[in-house]
């Protein structure tokens, strides 16, 4: 009687019906904490710009009194530091604007080969992969990431402090990122250290007069702003050494967790040819987050097709048929050397919301066509 009497249970949801709410929901927290990150990144650019050149060095240089030796040397911390800020800042946007990468509509893998694919063992190496997110095929050694939405070309991670993925476009600018902004909190630091030290000095020194409130309150951005300086460098220098490592290696960070414990790792072509992927050929460009046309054209083919084909490899300057370059060397399809493909060839990366801009003429001719 008891039975017939007790409301039925309604039947519990399954678990995975859970877990892709909980999913969901994560993946816009992600989304945005990214906006709000950008802004922490800005308002710590202006903190270390309004007590270093407002408050502190700033008066210094323009301090027109007879005798005075600290304006040269004002000016000459105010250059170095506007130097470091604008690359830092010039990094941080190219990173973060770049798209990191996106699979180019229609692309296909190479035929099955089951030898070759006994021995890639870990995720990534495999050539036939299929997205189910995606419902397309995606190339080796990419991955979907669920806060994106889509599948990323070579991705390393997705990267709260940008906003976005960090994938084989941008994975250059986020290092340069990385080193730019270490340097300028490095350099910074050292800048402000003796205006901390000597203000401390003269607290505890009783012949001197008794501090201005104004006086207080600039040491007091001096304090904070050094702390937070020391802060980014100590924890920037542990990321800048492990994507070191990778870079040198030909490893991403999702590789690293999920690769073969055995050696060697099968994309490690040695130190040189690994950086030159990531970084081009030409040294010129090395410090600064561009890419020349030639460097655009390895990265797409390097990254982005893994021996498959899409429709409008020809348009993008790639040869169906060639051989699949391989980290350091020549894209398939390329001719000259970096110059004459600046000249010759407009690839360049486009923004969030385009792939790859295609110039007048293209390195590849297609013997199909």
């Amino acid at each position: 009687g008891d039975r017939a009497s007790s409301p039925e249970k309604k039947p519990r949801p399954p678990k995975s019906l859970w877990w892709n709410v909980f999913a969901s929901r994560a993946c816009l927290c992600f989304q945005a904490l990214g906006s709000v990150m950008v802004l922490v990144v800005l308002g710590v650019v202006a903190l270390t710009y309004y007590t270093t050149v407002v408050l502190v060095y700033g008066p210094a240089a323009l301090d027109d009194r007879d005798n005075n030796n600290n304006a040269a040397g004002a000016w000459v911390v105010l250059a170095i530091y506007h130097v470091l800020i604008v690359m830092t800042l010039w990094s941080y946007f190219a990173c973060v604007l770049t798209d990191p990468g996106r699979v180019p509509p229609g692309w296909a893998p190479p035929p099955e080969d089951e030898e070759d694919e006994r021995v890639r063992t870990s995720n990534s190496e495999k050539r036939r992969r299929f997205c189910r997110k995606c419902t397309a095929w995606k190339p080796e050694r990419s991955h979907h990431c669920s806060v994106c939405g889509r599948c990323v070309l070579k991705m390393d991670h997705h990267c709260v402090w940008v906003a976005s993925c960090v994938g084989a476009y941008n994975y250059k600018h986020f290092i340069l990122f990385l080193l730019y902004t270490f340097a300028a909190c490095v350099f910074d630091a050292v800048a402000l250290a003796s205006t901390f030290v000597s203000y401390w000095a003269d607290v505890h020194d009783g012949s001197h007069r008794e501090k201005t409130d104004e006086e207080k309150m600039t040491m007091a951005a001096v304090f904070v702003t050094f702390f937070v300086d020391v802060a980014f460098a100590a924890s920037l220098l542990g990321f800048i050494v492990m994507h070191a490592n990778l870079n040198f290696s030909n490893m991403t960070t999702i590789e690293m967790y999920e690769k073969k414990k055995t050696l060697p790792w099968r994309y490690d072509r040695g130190k040189r040819k690994n950086f030159t992927e990531v970084f081009g050929t030409t040294i010129a460009l090395w410090f600064l987050p561009l890419h020349s046309a030639h460097q655009m054209r390895r990265l797409l083919d390097v990254s982005r097709l893994s021996g498959g084909s899409y429709p409008r490899m020809v348009e993008d300057g790639l040869d169906p048929i060639a051989p699949v370059s391989v980290a350091g060397d020549p894209p398939r399809g390329s001719r000259g050397d970096d110059g004459e493909e600046l000249a010759a060839c407009g690839l360049c990366v486009g923004s969030r919301g385009g792939g790859v801009v295609v110039g007048k003429k293209s390195g590849g001719r297609s013997r199909d066509a």
